[in-house]
């Protein structure tokens, strides 16, 4: 018989770890599964839960990520962490890395079995701080290349090589990713709303993990709902156009240079004058970027 607890605390410091120890008496189920979700404010005791589960469920598998927050029955948070306590066979979990997206998810599908699967991984990883300078870098060289460039096609070229980069050291792009992985999949894309070095955080085996994928492959009977806050896209361009004029309040229209995952210019601007002229971003300085947003994890990821 599967059974399921779920343990939680709004809490930070040493009271996130004695609500948790003190829920954890009461816990009644020999947990083989573990799921760990932990926010922001959890950062400097999460390692001390993770010693803590592996004592009381030495045998579980145990995976589980960063968020931003969750819900439980009385509330929504944005700070402590909640840990979901499952007695259940038909539940495997995996990983899998790599530099390109199909060499990682093309590996974790192979090593998933299940026809049912939940993928959790960054869309987005923020390196350390080494490689952020080196991602700065490459920056600049690409986009001296690309201002260089005489044609269309010469500069679509220079932008997907460009894309390969931030491929292999920052992003695994969503739509792809999922496309190496068969049966039914649920993916869990994780960008955090403030990022700072090596952020987001995947757990793994009561182990810190960065970018790589976890695969939870589930056998036997399972319903999978799905549904977005988005509409549907329509059968061509013009009316997929007509459906977001009707869903946004407003819909420009432009001309993007672009191939893969980078965007070399919109209305013949660079991304970030045209986001500037748009919105109210102001531009991050290398050293501002560098020591202060992500030293101090407070980069803005939506933006």
């Amino acid at each position: 018989m599967e059974r399921l607890s779920i343990v939680s605390s709004p809490n930070s410091g040493r009271r996130l770890l004695e609500d948790i120890k003190k829920e954890l008496e009461n816990i009644r189920i020999d947990a083989n599964v573990i799921f760990l979700f932990s926010t922001t404010s959890a950062s400097s005791m999460v390692n001390k839960l993770i010693d803590v589960l592996s004592q009381k469920f030495p045998c579980a598998q145990m995976a589980g990520c960063t968020v931003e927050g969750y819900m439980t029955r009385d509330a929504i948070w944005t700070r402590g962490a909640a840990i979901m306590l499952i007695d259940t066979d038909r539940i495997n979990i995996r990983h899998s890395s790599g530099k390109t997206t199909e060499k990682a998810f093309s590996l974790l599908n192979k090593r998933i079995k299940a026809r049912k699967k939940v993928v959790i991984f960054p869309m987005v990883y923020v390196p350390n701080r080494l490689n952020v300078i080196k991602l700065i870098g490459y920056d600049r060289y690409y986009y001296a290349k690309y201002q260089r460039a005489k044609s269309v096609e010469e500069k679509k070229a220079i932008l997907r090589d460009y894309s390969k980069i931030l491929e292999s050291k920052m992003i695994y792009p969503a739509n792809k990713a999922l496309r190496y992985l068969d049966g039914e999949v649920a993916g869990v894309n994780l960008m955090p709303l403030s990022a700072g070095y090596r952020t987001p955080t995947l757990y793994l085996n009561f182990k810190e993990y960065h970018r790589c994928c976890i695969g939870l492959g589930i056998s036997g009977r399972v319903n999978m709902y799905y549904h977005d806050v988005f509409p549907e896209r329509g059968k061509d361009f013009d009316e997929t156009l007509e459906i977001l004029r009707g869903y946004f309040g407003r819909v420009e229209v432009v001309k993007a240079t672009f191939s893969d995952i980078a965007i070399g210019e919109v209305n013949g601007k660079n991304v970030v004058e045209f986001l500037k002229e748009k919105t109210r971003i102001s531009e991050i300085n290398e050293k501002t970027l560098r020591d202060e947003k992500l030293k101090k994890g407070g980069l803005p990821m939506v933006s």
